[in-house]
């Protein structure tokens, strides 16, 4: 596979003849499809000609915010690349819309993070295109598994749970804001309207529409995320972002999705990790101790790489659990709610016990779980 043109922005690269591209110069909008992809990366230059005749084509999820396509090279190690484009009208049911612009906001957000965390976990961007509201990355290994898959079919390694944790911790250890404030590298998620489209509005504030009488809470918390602005914040670290290769200590992990990326309150991430953790216990209560284990083995790796970043543990514990009481009623009652959440008697559940939290009666990670073993997991 060649690189001959990385080109950063349309435009491509300065003092360079270029020929008109159907893509760059057309009127029309660019949509990425299957069909489109390999055609589109051939014109920008990403891959050659004959490696173009080879490429095959799969669509990924994305998510409900984004168009995802890998294109595979046969016969080259490593040949596979992944093609993201934002969407401004999300994929749900209500109408729900972002700026497309995060897609370069998520773009920056791997460029930044290439120096906090090890080559092997996250991708590398190849090409962007602003116009087009795309870019071009290097895809996860190919013996990965999305680690939100494994979980939900009951493998729930703690070893990997640690090891997420300690990532996020790197994270938040190496973009820590200290009193003399926003260092230069950081200047570029101080923006937060991103986090306000994808997060605040269709979690917290739907949250709040939904139940009127918890609407102060919600808010409250609301405004912490965003007012303490203390580290960058991943706003999307969850199971269905992490590639995991191999098992156990030896396990190695990949990050995706970065478009929510910010300046903002660490405690963010804490939670919306604990949130899908204890979904899944929610989802499959026989396994529910497992989740348990997998989130304290989260949260002490983190603390761990945190170190005096994490600020008082007991403090940062019970603002988590705070925020996590939200996200919560949020994956219910938001404009997101959790596809594996179903039944009725599921979401009764998770608004009962996001009460119990924003009321004070469940106020450390301990006592959720504590909560979840006797009222979940079958009498011993």
């Amino acid at each position: 596979m060649t690189q001959r043109r990385a080109r950063r922005e349309n435009g491509g690269t300065p003092g360079t003849e270029q020929m008109p591209s159907p893509f760059i110069d057309s009127m029309m909008p660019f949509n990425l499809t299957a069909d489109s992809a390999v055609p589109y990366l051939l014109d920008r230059g990403v891959i050659a000609r004959a490696a173009a005749r080879t490429a095959t084509v799969e669509t990924l999820g994305g998510g409900v915010s984004n168009v995802v396509v890998r294109v595979n090279v046969p016969g080259e190690p490593g040949a596979s690349l992944v093609i993201k484009q934002s969407l401004r009208r999300l994929r749900v049911a209500g109408d729900w819309f972002a700026d497309r612009e995060r897609i370069h906001r998520e773009r920056a957000g791997i460029d930044y993070l290439a120096c906090a965390l090890p080559p092997s976990a996250i991708p590398r961007v190849v090409d962007e295109d602003k116009g087009n509201f795309l870019f071009v990355m290097t895809a996860a290994p190919p013996d990965g598994v999305n680690w939100k898959d494994a979980l939900l079919s009951g493998h729930v390694d703690t070893a990997v749970a640690g090891r997420v944790g300690d990532i996020l911790g790197a994270i938040h250890q190496r973009s820590a804001v200290t009193d003399a404030g926003i260092p230069p590298d950081l200047q570029e998620f101080a923006d937060q309207h991103c986090f306000v489209q994808l997060r605040i509005d269709p979690y917290h504030r739907a949250a709040a529409a939904a139940h009127p009488d918890l609407a102060d809470a919600i808010e409250a918390e609301a405004g912490r995320m965003l007012n303490h602005r203390r580290t960058l914040v991943h706003g999307d670290y969850s199971p269905k972002n992490i590639i995991v290769s191999g098992a156990g200590a030896s396990a190695a992990v990949f990050l995706l999705d970065f478009e929510v990326a910010h300046l903002g309150n660490p405690v963010f991430d804490l939670a919306f990790m604990l949130n899908h953790l204890t979904l899944k216990a929610i989802h499959r209560p026989g396994l529910a101790q497992q989740y348990n284990d997998a989130a304290r083995s989260f949260w002490a790796a983190y603390l761990a790489a945190g170190g005096d970043r994490a600020g008082d543990a007991a403090r940062l514990e019970s603002d988590t659990v705070r925020q996590l009481g939200v996200l919560l009623l949020a994956r219910v009652d938001g404009k997101s709610p959790a596809e594996y959440i179903t039944r009725d008697e599921q979401k009764d559940y998770i608004r009962r016990l996001s009460r119990a939290v924003l009321g004070g009666e469940l106020a450390s990670l301990d006592d959720i779980h504590r909560r979840l073993r006797m009222t979940l997991l079958p009498a011993a």
